[in-house]
């Protein structure tokens, strides 16, 4: 009897040891199971899901183009088109200035283009037969004049030598003269003695050149000019004579009045010499171009000269035009400060214009956001005003600079409206959730499932009845608390995450 008791208290005690431990085994399978955080857990089955990663800021809207208008020059205000508030258009006129003056002066310049386009037209016409048979009388009445000329001065010469000046010496035309004044300076009365000899060889030698030609006239021309040198010297001796016992005062004063004569007339033919010549060059020079036309180099120096009169044509037109200022695009005036009558200065702002029914979105990202934007993501865009109403856009600028906002690095993004909205105004308070990446039906966990260690990441996954760490590689972050899953799992694993 002892001995079955015994068996039973030893059967009792096993079966409370072998409870025991199963109740440990149940617990510890609980506990790898379901974590020890008192239960607060989750499950979750790992899945194919799309991904969008999104930045999130404020912003105002603003119109895409704004100008300030100002005038280059000067003037003063004749008429104002426009006012505060006024729609405007492309090319509009806004105000303007006084161009009376200007206008004139486009008037003279068009003139002057005319008259040298039409002497070019006539260069490149040629000349009307009409035109070279007036060139060709005018020619031969050059000649003609010049011949007389040419005449008149040998006789004025002969005149001057053999009727004034022979009469104070003794055997002028011989190799010889002697000039009967009394001088005390020896060296002027041989001077004037050897000048007669010279002067008789040119009188006969003289009408060999009365025809006319170049060479004739140089000569002609050289033969005065000798003879005008005798008598300037033949007048210092007469003029330093006085009356004496062998001469009168009135013989001196005849003898002054006659050599004044004889130079005036030398003079008169030197000068009638040279007006002659220079009125036959230029009609046989006219005579030529019109016979043989213009040549290229006539013909390009008129086009320099009708290319310089389009371009003060071009330049008083640029003037004129700067006296309208014009609205460069469609929008609303903000700004008008011009007043007819008023006197403004060059870059003064007298008008500002937004654009019209055109505005974007303008809003500072943070330098941590900055690098996962770029130019061409999806925006969605909510206003304050519009409460449900979601607007689309897209970026189309990022501010390479940054921008300092309360001490923290921003970059200044603009995104661009996909439509047009009429009722959205500039300045309106707007919040834009901009889709930065996006990745379809790729595996992906609860963002608060991941555990950080280090610079690695890990999730707890169920393996057989227990929940291991296993690393995983990490894609981009969605805005709903999803994060995409690059390698480590596979699809319908299940992991376990700490509820949040």
């Amino acid at each position: 009897m002892k001995i079955k008791i015994q068996k039973i208290k030893h059967f009792i005690k096993d079966h409370y040891i072998i409870s025991g431990i199963m109740a440990l085994i149940i617990i510890l399978i609980g506990y790898n199971i379901f974590g020890g955080n008192n239960g607060n857990f989750e499950l979750f089955t790992v899945a194919k899901t799309n991904v969008v990663q999104k930045v999130i800021v404020n912003g105002k809207s603003k119109p895409v183009s704004q100008v300030d208008l100002g005038f280059e020059i000067n003037g003063k205000v004749s008429a104002s088109f426009v006012d505060i508030g006024s729609r405007v258009g492309v090319g509009q006129s806004l105000v303007s200035l006084n161009s009376a003056e200007l206008q004139a002066n486009l008037l003279k310049w068009q003139a002057s283009l005319l008259s040298e386009e039409a002497k070019l037209d006539e260069l490149k016409n040629g000349t009307r037969p009409e035109e070279i048979t007036i060139a060709e009388i005018a020619m031969t009445n050059a000649r003609a004049v010049m011949s007389a000329e040419m005449l008149d001065s040998y006789t004025k010469s002969d005149d001057a030598i053999y009727n004034s000046v022979d009469q104070l010496f003794s055997n002028p035309r011989t190799t010889a003269p002697q000039f009967n004044l009394s001088l005390t300076d020896s060296q002027l009365k041989s001077d004037i003695n050897n000048g007669r000899v010279v002067i008789e060889n040119i009188l006969i030698n003289w009408s060999k050149y009365f025809v006319v030609s170049k060479e004739n006239i140089n000569k002609t021309e050289s033969n005065l000019l000798e003879i005008k040198s005798f008598l300037d010297k033949i007048a210092l001796a007469v003029n330093q004579q006085s009356a004496s016992g062998s001469i009168t005062q009135a013989t001196i004063d005849a003898y002054k009045a006659a050599i004044s004569g004889a130079r005036t007339n030398i003079t008169t033919s030197i000068s009638s010499i040279a007006t002659s010549e220079s009125t036959l060059v230029s009609a046989e020079a006219t005579l030529y171009l019109k016979q043989n036309g213009s040549t290229a180099e006539v013909i390009a120096a008129q086009e320099a000269k009708v290319m310089q009169a389009k371009a003060e044509v071009q330049n008083a037109q640029a003037q004129i035009s700067k006296t309208v200022l014009r609205s460069p695009l469609y929008g609303i005036v903000t700004k008008q400060d011009a007043k007819v009558g008023e006197i403004v200065t060059p870059g003064k702002v007298v008008i500002s214009i937004i654009s019209d029914n055109n505005l974007e979105i303008e809003a500072d990202v943070s330098e941590i956001n900055i690098g996962k934007v770029l130019v061409g993501n999806v925006a969605s865009i909510i206003f304050d005003a519009f409460p449900g109403e979601v607007f689309k856009g897209t970026v189309t600028y990022i501010e390479p600079a940054e921008t300092i906002v309360d001490g923290v690095v921003n970059y200044k993004v603009t995104v661009a409206f996909n439509e047009k909205y009429s009722q959205i105004k500039s300045g309106l308070t707007a919040k834009l959730e901009i889709e930065t990446a996006v990745k379809n039906d790729v595996l992906s966990v609860p963002q608060y499932s991941l555990i950080k260690k280090d610079s690695d990441t890990f999730v707890s996954k169920q393996v057989g009845n227990s929940f291991e760490e296993v690393k995983v590689a990490v894609g981009i972050i969605g805005q709903e608390g999803m994060a995409e899953i690059l390698s480590g799992l596979r699809e319908g694993d299940i992991i376990k995450a700490l509820s949040e």
